[in-house]
């Protein structure tokens, strides 16, 4: 079914953009403590998955030197082009629509809340910080590695994308791009392994809750406001489309 309506507002309304502004926090701050509760509601099976990554990690992190001296003796002008390629294609400001609502907030509770919180508990050195190594641990100081917040913020939007797209295309290219980035922090040597894989889980994590809690059960939206002037004022129009 198709249905298209047009709604002309004759004036500027502040206070509904003031409305429209608290709702979407208190929307972000519903799913926030969603996220954070979340593990509560896990089964077995979320469990296991959460104990693989969190195993996985720790054994990277006995890893973490070694596979950053691997990469820094191989690294040449090629890695360097791949990393600024993936930083490029995801720092660019596409027009995402259907998913942009839920990429932008599963951004900011991955890369701008849960992962600075866990930075600053944490406390780890960087790989190019002198004299430093792997286990380098500092809890509530200025050392922010893990996670990684470029992994988490790329993670985040991957799966926000992937989990609005249809077929394996359109989530492979994400992911791809996702990696990508993640490589780069090695490459340029500001993270170790366990913290882009980290940043990684936790930002897929959060992308595919939120895209869960905000899946439509029936139909789907689409709406767009267009600004519009007239005699009598200005205002939007404001075109939906239900499929």
């Amino acid at each position: 079914m198709r249905f298209v309506a047009a709604v002309v507002v004759v004036a500027f309304a502040p206070g509904a953009f003031g409305s429209a502004i608290l709702d979407e926090a208190k929307r972000y701050s519903r799913d926030f403590k969603a996220v954070v509760l979340a593990p509560a509601h896990w089964n077995r099976t979320q469990w296991g998955g959460a104990a693989l990554t969190i195993g996985t990690i720790a054994i990277l992190m006995r890893e973490d030197e070694h596979i950053a001296h691997s990469i820094q003796a191989r690294r040449n002008s090629s890695t360097d082009s791949v990393a600024m390629i993936g930083l490029g294609l995801v720092t660019k400001n596409h027009e995402l629509r259907d998913t942009g609502r839920d990429a932008f907030e599963s951004e900011i509770i991955a890369a701008g809340v849960i992962t600075p919180l866990l930075k600053r508990a944490f406390g780890r050195a960087r790989p190019n910080q002198d004299e430093t190594n792997s286990h380098d641990f500092d809890p509530f100081s200025a050392q922010e590695s893990f996670p990684s917040g470029h992994s988490t913020n790329a993670f985040a939007l991957a799966s926000a994308v992937a989990g609005h797209s249809r077929g394996w295309v359109v989530p492979t290219i994400a992911y791809t791009v996702a990696t990508s980035v993640a490589f780069a922090r090695m490459n340029d040597n500001v993270h170790w392994a366990s913290d882009v894989l980290a940043g990684a889980a936790i930002g897929t994590a959060t992308g595919h809750m939120i895209v869960q809690r905000h899946r439509p059960s029936a139909q789907h939206a689409e709406w767009s406001i267009i600004p519009t002037v007239g005699r009598r004022g200005a205002g939007f129009v404001v075109h939906i489309t239900i499929r």
